[in-house]
């Protein structure tokens, strides 16, 4: 069912990220939102309310530490996210960056050549969604519709058909 419900909300318009391991799940995708939205610094702050609820016996003590709980997972989820996730204002200065950022912001499509894993060279009609970095490479997200599903397209392998 999470599959169809993934489909059904995709074909409305509204892009889902898989993301694996033990934190993983299905995630919408915020465009130009960052997603941090609580950093180490607000977790310690609850974390010293805490230790002053519990001199003074607070009596929802638990709730209070099920609801720190909670916001160090959400953060710790934010977090891996934010590694593979950026802004769009990522400074690359290549002529691929223009016209996929230019797409993203005016929700269009491109045509491209995707050099695949046989090293040949595909067209392939993509949505850009988001540009990121990883491990110093260029990344962009998008909806592949050769595949029906998103996908992650790294920049060395793309060359823009004109």
């Amino acid at each position: 069912m999470v599959r169809y419900y993934k489909q059904e909300l995709e074909s409305a318009g509204i892009p889902i990220e898989t993301f694996m391991g033990p934190d993983g799940g299905y995630y919408i995708i915020k465009t130009g939102e960052t997603y941090n939205q609580f950093n180490k610094y607000d977790i310690e702050l609850l974390e010293d309310i805490y230790n002053i609820m519990n001199k003074d016996n607070y009596i929802n003590l638990d709730k209070f530490q099920r609801l720190i709980s909670k916001i160090k997972h959400i953060s710790d989820i934010e977090e891996e996210k934010s590694k593979y996730f950026l802004t769009n204002r990522i400074e690359d200065n290549s002529k691929l960056y223009f016209i996929l950022n230019n797409a993203i912001n005016n929700q269009e499509k491109v045509l491209i050549l995707y050099k695949n894993l046989k090293q040949e060279w595909k067209e392939r009609y993509i949505h850009p969604m988001h540009i990121f970095k990883y491990n110093d490479c260029f990344y962009v997200t998008a909806f592949c519709e050769l595949r029906n599903d998103i996908r992650h397209f790294e920049f060395s392998r793309i060359k823009i058909v004109k």
